[in-house]
């Protein structure tokens, strides 16, 4: 038997589950994948965690502490911001 325990994107193994695996175990494994997302990618927001990046080119992602969005980087950004978002993507 095969069934795993996961609580986070990393811990997931791949192979399972396996044609072994019993069929009833199947509410386990879909169970356990949803756990992994929430954990994973946390929003207390309906909407997207990553917004569309159709035409967002040059921008950076910012959130209002429950949302994100794209944001456009102004010329001597006082906050730093752009600096910031190139230094963490390296």
């Amino acid at each position: 038997m095969a069934l795993e325990s996961a609580a986070w994107v990393t811990q997931l193994v791949d192979t399972n589950p396996t044609v072994t695996d019993l069929v009833n175990q199947g509410d386990d494994h879909l169970k356990m994948i949803k756990l992994v997302l929430k954990n994973s990618f946390p929003s207390t927001s309906i909407t997207a965690i990553v917004p569309n990046m159709t035409s967002q080119s040059g921008k950076f992602l910012t959130n209002d502490g429950t949302d994100s969005s794209w944001g456009t980087p102004v010329a001597g950004d006082p906050a730093g911001t752009a600096v910031a978002m190139a230094i963490a993507l390296g």
